[in-house]
């Protein structure tokens, strides 16, 4: 198992008055997420999700550890972008400030399928969704940044992005197909999501460099998305993942770690492994800006019928 080096008390301050959307936060991550984060006292914590009986049970655990940040679910499914756009206007409607935006949710290796909305699964789920609540939520952040003098994106990518397909990094004209020709195609369909991830957080960074935007790998754990997975599935983690494996309670620690991070200690547009690492895990398509401007443009028509 691998040491890390996070002490809540030291990395996280008192967040006291903070406003903080958590997507996916209703199980895995996003639940252990915010549940270590309402101990440091903001003022609310958004947690969104499909499914209200998770949700209370995240609700009621926190409560039973003596927080008093309020806690409001959502529901928000990632499969269905009319919910993420009624998600993120209930919170624009209803807040102020919104100091912290997690973009948490997602899905790993899972068979071909399409969303709701006509995207590759994992793209759909893991990238657009979380690209349309950014876009929505963008003039809450930047009011905050204004009057409160910072907010915070921070995008889940994973460096399980070294699969993304050979020769395209992201395959732009099947992203509304299952993409079912590939090899590893689950991982490569996976891989190239985490890239998206990467690459949007890397072009928020450089067009709105106002707000810090952090990008973190969990690092492997035994998460839900891990423990659902087939034997042949899991061996592919594990054997990839020799030493680097985390503890169960481990793996949300460095996602709570970038909402703390003072400014001066972190590096805008950065990708950080477990806890706080710059990684060295970059591949080419990491860097390349046409890949990441073309992301941007294709992710913006896309969302053009969601934006008014």
């Amino acid at each position: 198992m691998a040491k890390l080096d996070f002490d809540l008390e030291r990395d996280v301050p008192q967040l006291t008055g903070k406003v903080i959307l958590i997507t996916g936060g209703t199980n895995g991550l996003g639940a252990a997420a915010a549940t270590m984060l309402a101990s440091r006292n903001p003022a609310k914590i958004y947690i969104t999700g499909r499914n209200e009986s998770s949700a209370r049970r995240v609700i009621d655990d926190i409560k039973s550890k003596g927080s008093s940040t309020e806690i409001v679910w959502l529901r928000c499914d990632h499969t269905d972008l009319a919910t993420v756009k009624d998600a993120a206007e209930v919170i624009s409607a209803k807040e102020s400030r919104l100091d912290v935006l997690m973009a948490n949710a997602g899905i790993m290796a899972l068979p071909p399928g399409l969303t709701k909305d006509r995207y590759e699964l994992h793209f759909g789920i893991n990238h657009v969704a979380h690209a349309l609540i950014i876009r929505k939520l963008l003039p809450l952040l930047q009011k905050t940044v204004k009057e409160h003098g910072e907010a915070r994106i921070i995008p889940i990518s994973s460096l399980a992005l070294v699969l993304a397909p050979r020769g395209y990094g992201i395959v732009f004209d099947d992203l509304k197909t299952t993409q079912a020709y590939w090899i590893l195609g689950k991982w490569q369909r996976y891989a190239q999501s985490k890239l998206a991830n990467l690459l949007y957080g890397r072009e928020l960074t450089r067009r709105y460099p106002e707000i810090l935007t952090l990008i973190v790998d969990p690092g492997p754990s035994n998460t839900g998305l891990v423990s659902s997975l087939g034997f042949l599935d899991k061996m592919i983690v594990y054997l990839g993942n020799i030493n680097k494996f985390l503890e169960d309670d481990q793996g949300h620690l460095n996602q709570v770690w970038a909402v703390g991070v003072p400014k001066d200690r972190a590096k805008q547009g950065e990708f950080y492994e477990p806890v706080g690492i710059p990684t060295q895990g970059y591949t080419h398509w990491c860097l390349d800006q046409k890949l990441a401007e073309r992301l941007w443009d294709w992710t913006e028509e896309e969302l053009k019928p969601w934006m008014t």
